[in-house]
């Protein structure tokens, strides 16, 4: 599994069953309202209280439709996701049921002309501090020199690779690396939350 696929399905997680549902007809002013959130130009208010009224789909569902759009757009343009090749792109989407005319759409907006514009407007919007893109990590058992020869405890030597270039190399010890693990995965499942709350509420938020 592909950097972006595993990406994507984390990012969409239960909104996945959706895609199947998407139409080209409501799914390109969709597109359209995305592409502006990332290049941060002004969006008529209550736009997306229109589409639900002009194609007679509730309001929670067009929220929930733009998450989607909003969350496939902004993964893919994401710093480990640009050299995905289009092929990769569309049998991915394909494979979680998007209609070809919608996936034709998406790859028409993120392989065009703007594609340079919409990653630096991506890139701004989500400037802070350096983020991690790589980690690798091993174990590490050291044997006593002690006449018992005994097995000391093992730890875990990391590496970390940031965006800017640098490594962090350091040293944990077994428990400390669970401990580790378990508040990243409760970091990102919070993140998963706050987006999903955000893109629901408000179009601008990201």
């Amino acid at each position: 599994m592909t950097t972006f696929q595993t990406q994507l399905l984390y990012a969409l997680g239960s909104k996945i069953k959706v895609l199947s549902e998407l139409k080209k007809v409501f799914v390109r002013p969709l597109i359209q309202i995305a592409v502006k959130t990332i290049n941060q130009e002004y969006i008529e208010e209550g736009i997306l209280d229109r589409i639900s009224q002009k194609y007679n789909i509730p309001d929670e569902t067009v929220d929930e439709y733009y998450s989607v759009i909003f969350t496939i757009l902004k993964i893919h343009l994401g710093t480990l996701s640009q050299n995905i090749k289009p092929a990769e792109f569309k049998q991915t989407l394909e494979e979680l049921k998007l209609s070809s005319e919608c996936i034709d759409d998406l790859s028409t907006v993120v392989y065009g002309q703007k594609r340079p514009e919409l990653i630096l407007g991506l890139i701004q919007k989500t400037k802070f501090y350096p983020h991690l893109i790589g980690c690798k990590w091993r174990i590490d058992i050291t044997i006593s020199s002690s006449i018992l020869n005994r097995v000391l405890e093992p730890h875990i030597i990391m590496e970390w690779i940031f965006n800017n270039g640098k490594h962090q190399i350091f040293e944990l010890s077994l428990s400390k690396f669970h401990q580790l693990r378990h508040a990243i995965a409760t970091i990102l499942v919070d993140m998963q939350k706050i987006e999903k709350q955000c893109a629901s509420k408000n179009i601008l938020c990201s």
